[in-house]
């Protein structure tokens, strides 16, 4: 957590200073100040879906579909689940910080992640209604088989 906000610190330092140069300082933070406005309930509502999860989410559970003991189940159902949450990065990596990352496999983390960054189910219904069910299915079904190939993959590299 320390190494993002070193990380993002001197991003915002240096496009700070970018932003002084260009004498659009005041721009920048309005622009910050209404993103935060935005963002703030989603985040304050994040943090408590992912508070009474933690919570009523039995960690034995967790294990045996997702963690070590689950083998292969947790390369199939890893990508099911980072499939179905729905919402940007402000919700999915907390979830996944406060439920996951001491329950699975570094396989089933690359997999959930991959399949969180590329199916998104809240996009299906905008996809049939702008591209067609045949160019959907055709999507979906290549993106159902990458997530678990990249999770075996980081599984027999790093696992």
């Amino acid at each position: 957590m320390i190494d993002a906000l070193i990380a993002l610190s001197l991003m915002a330092i240096v496009l700070f200073y970018v932003a002084y140069r260009q004498g659009r300082i005041i721009e920048g933070l309005k622009e910050a100040k209404n993103m935060f406005i935005n963002v703030l309930p989603i985040l304050i509502i994040a943090f408590i879906i992912v508070g009474f999860l933690g919570l009523l989410l039995p960690e034995e559970a967790l294990q045996s579909w997702l963690g070590e003991g689950a083998g292969w189940k947790g390369l199939v159902i890893g990508p099911a689940v980072g499939a179905l949450v729905v919402g940007g990065p402000f919700v999915f990596f907390p979830l996944f910080d406060a439920l996951f990352r001491g329950s699975v496999t570094i396989g089933t983390a690359v997999a959930m992640i991959t399949a969180w960054g590329m199916i998104n189910v809240g996009h299906i219904p905008f996809e049939l209604t702008f591209l067609g069910p045949r160019f959907v299915a055709l999507k979906i079904s290549l993106y159902i088989a990458v997530p678990t190939l990249a999770g075996l993959l980081a599984y027999i590299l790093f696992g």
